[in-house]
């Protein structure tokens, strides 16, 4: 596709703006991280919510970059982005660079996931020991997942 300069600046223009939204995100992911590491705390729940605001602002720039496609007449997925950088050398370099941050992000969201079920398992392990269910007490249900049994607590029954 031949687009026009000022439809290419335009769209350069968007997706910088998503390569800046999708960075930040990505610092904010590392980040989050670093707290899930340490015990829970206040700055944990800040960056909670700083995730949450970058998150739309990252969906409103996915938005307009879809909304650009359309008006060009393009389809809003991979392709169509692609169909309108065609061998625009400036629009390919953004868009590989946006690409790149996109799958960081995603790495590092799922080992902030990780991180997190390692630490809910750590802290149901805690508990079933302070509730007296400790590993000697479990079994295995039908799915083969591991859950506490009820210790016996009738010990003068007959």
């Amino acid at each position: 596709m031949d687009a026009n300069p000022e439809a290419q600046s335009a769209f350069i223009d968007l997706l910088r703006l998503e390569i800046e939204q999708t960075q930040r995100l990505l610092d904010l992911l590392q980040q989050e991280y670093q707290l899930l590491q340490a015990a829970p705390s206040e700055a944990l729940k800040k960056l909670q919510t700083e995730k949450k605001i970058q998150l739309e602002a990252v969906e409103k720039s996915a938005t307009k970059h879809r909304q650009f496609l359309l008006k060009q007449g393009l389809t809003t997925d991979r392709q169509g982005t692609e169909t309108f950088i065609d061998d625009n050398t400036e629009l390919l370099g953004a868009w590989k660079q946006y690409l790149t941050l996109l799958e960081k992000c995603q790495k590092q969201n799922d080992i902030n996931g990780g991180a997190v079920e390692l630490n809910q398992r750590q802290v149901n392990q805690a508990l079933s020991i302070l509730l007296g269910m400790g590993n000697a007490n479990k079994t295995y249900g039908p799915s083969g997942e591991s859950r506490p049994t009820n210790p016996s607590k009738s010990l003068g029954k007959a």
